[in-house]
């Protein structure tokens, strides 16, 4: 697929990974729809546009979570109600929005995903809710410390997302329409671009919680 003449590559580059898997991970994996809550777990590249997918499915509450105080303001920037840093915090808000029941979705992007964010995805969703799971760790880690009578007589969903369940070959052309409507914020996730030498500045900087995205420029 050949990407149009009139878009930038530098911000369309980002649909190669992290806006299809979460924007994705909202749309298709999680299903939302308008008038639901929802809790996005990490707000990187990925989880950040799960929020935007969220918040252009019509969820009424999208409620970010993360310790990093310039990636909560980003994430209400970009279609996020609530900004939180923790998981409780977050759990506390959608049953306040809920009468009590809980998020509708819960999106797990946490760079480093274990088993225990997981299990507080699971917690935090209603009956018959799904928690959906995008974000990587240790591939040989095993175990989710989830209640199975939770799991099977609130009809709980758990629910793996590669790529945010999207086809390349259809989707991002899709979002690339969306881009230019303006409906798809990508411009606004670049925090910084980096030049080949600063590759290493540009780690550094994603280590350090600075960037939503960091972008290597080739001809600069």
């Amino acid at each position: 697929m050949k990407v149009p003449d009139d878009v930038p590559l530098a911000s369309v580059c980002l649909l190669g990974c992290a806006v299809g898997t979460g924007w994705g991970a909202a749309v298709n994996s999680a299903q939302v729809r308008p008038g639901h809550t929802v809790i996005v777990m990490g707000i990187g590249g990925i989880g950040i546009n799960a929020v935007q997918g969220a918040a252009h499915a019509g969820a009424s509450n999208v409620i970010a979570v993360d310790p990093v105080a310039f990636k909560r303001e980003k994430a209400k920037e970009l279609g996020a109600t609530h900004a939180v840093e923790s998981m409780a915090e977050a759990t506390e808000l959608a049953r306040q929005f809920t009468n009590g029941q809980g998020a509708d979705s819960a999106i797990v992007t946490v760079g480093i995903t274990t088993g225990e964010h997981v299990a507080q995805a699971v917690s935090a969703i209603r009956k018959a809710g799904t928690a959906v799971v995008t974000g990587l760790g240790d591939f040989t880690a095993v175990g989710v410390p989830i209640s199975l009578g939770e799991l099977t007589l609130f009809q709980k969903r758990l629910q793996g997302s590669l790529y945010g369940q999207s086809n390349a070959n259809t989707d991002i052309l899709g979002q690339i329409e969306l881009y230019r409507s303006g409906a798809l914020k990508l411009d606004e996730l670049i925090t910084r671009t980096y030049s080949l030498d600063e590759v290493a500045q540009g780690y550094q900087d994603m280590h350090d919680g600075l960037n939503l995205r960091g972008v290597v420029r080739f001809d600069r």
